[in-house]
């Protein structure tokens, strides 16, 4: 055989045992890295506290890579807050005597508020002028690369992880991008997991097709108003409103309906989809005349010519008004509202209860 064929063949089976020991390197590095996936999962979906999975993620981080220096940060979505997750001996000259980071590189700012990025690396930081603000700590510990991931948690804060690496020690990029890949993920799982318990909770107290609560917790919350009117001798008002169209009820046009009733009210006033011709709202008045007033607000938004398509809305509402304390519980005030409502013979407009009469104006309540 030709020596320089000799030679071709020889540089091959270098380059192929070169390729199968970084590729067995890869094998044992990912088999590492999910060596306790299981538990990670486990622990996500049983509702871990935030923080107990933090710590895991980063001893967990810490120890795929020993060589080098892992930082946890977390800042706000204006990236006007820095706090470090963890302090140590390490990081601690960094921060200021109340704790804050003493100040923040322009590149982590950049990297931060740009998360169309999620991964950054950084080579030669202790020369560049986007990390200059922390030179003295890189050339104090002998770290020349920088390694970043960020998520969003969809909540207004970021968290980063940022692993620094020393020269004579650098890890395989494919390898560090694989590490910073696992924590990411780790950290979508957690945030996905906390946004689908909110959903499930929000679904769990409000009507999908309207937003509006469900009655369960209308009565629930409504409660806690009357507890509170009762502590400090104030007045509240719950208002049924019947739904006088005979038709099958289309979603989306109960939806309009419910969205005016929002706008009729305060923020903190309570609105329920109570039975499937049913609403009613649970507010706080200072005086007899505040609900008849929510009253005719509602009914003149819901008079304006441009809902005139809406058939649930032209067949109108008959809304019943009933006070406390002239009706101690829940019960008795929807009992009220509800007969005071009955009491139009499906006619649209309002009523007022009290003591057991009806009304077409408060001024008549105080006339008697």
């Amino acid at each position: 055989m030709p020596i320089d064929s000799s030679n071709e063949l020889l540089k091959e089976r270098q380059v192929l045992r070169s390729r199968v020991a970084y590729l067995e390197k890869e094998r044992d590095f990912i088999k590492d890295l999910y060596s306790d996936m299981p538990q990670m999962l486990h622990m996500i979906s049983k509702g871990a506290l935030l923080s107990s999975l933090l710590n895991s993620f980063k001893n967990r981080l810490q120890a795929q890579l020993p060589k080098a220096y892992c930082l946890f940060i977390v800042c706000d979505k204006d990236c006007s807050q820095w706090h470090l997750q963890y302090v140590d001996s390490i990081n601690e000259s960094l921060l200021s005597p109340n704790g804050r980071l003493i100040t923040v590189p322009q590149a982590l700012i950049t990297f931060a508020a740009t998360p169309s990025c999620p991964k950054r690396h950084d080579i030669n930081i202790p020369n560049l002028s986007d990390w200059k603000r922390w030179q003295v700590f890189f050339k104090r510990h002998g770290f020349s690369d920088a390694s970043m991931v960020s998520v969003s948690d969809g909540q207004g804060s970021i968290y980063l992880m940022l692993a620094f690496q020393r020269e004579d020690t650098l890890l395989e990029g494919e390898l560090m991008a694989l590490a910073l890949d696992s924590y990411a993920s780790w950290l979508d799982a957690v945030f996905e997991r906390e946004k689908a318990d909110y959903l499930l909770l929000e679904d769990s107290h409000r009507d999908p097709s309207t937003g509006l609560l469900r009655r369960f917790s209308f009565d629930n919350s409504f409660g806690i108003v009357l507890k509170d009117s009762r502590r400090h001798f104030q007045r509240a008002a719950l208002l049924s409103l019947k739904l006088l169209s005979t038709s099958k009820i289309d979603e989306d046009e109960l939806k309009v309906l419910a969205d005016i009733m929002q706008d009729t009210v305060r923020d903190n006033d309570l609105l329920a989809h109570y039975d499937e011709r049913e609403l009613v709202m649970g507010i706080r008045i200072q005086h007899l005349e505040d609900a008849e007033i929510v009253a005719t607000k509602l009914l003149k938004s819901l008079s304006d010519s441009s809902l005139s398509s809406n058939r649930l809305i032209r067949a109108g509402v008959s809304i019943g008004i009933a006070f406390y304390p002239e009706h101690s519980s829940l019960e008795l005030l929807h009992q009220a509202a509800s007969f005071a409502a009955n009491s139009l013979h499906n006619l649209p407009g309002y009523r007022l209860e009290f003591h057991g009469d009806y009304y077409e104006s408060s001024s008549e309540l105080y006339s008697l």
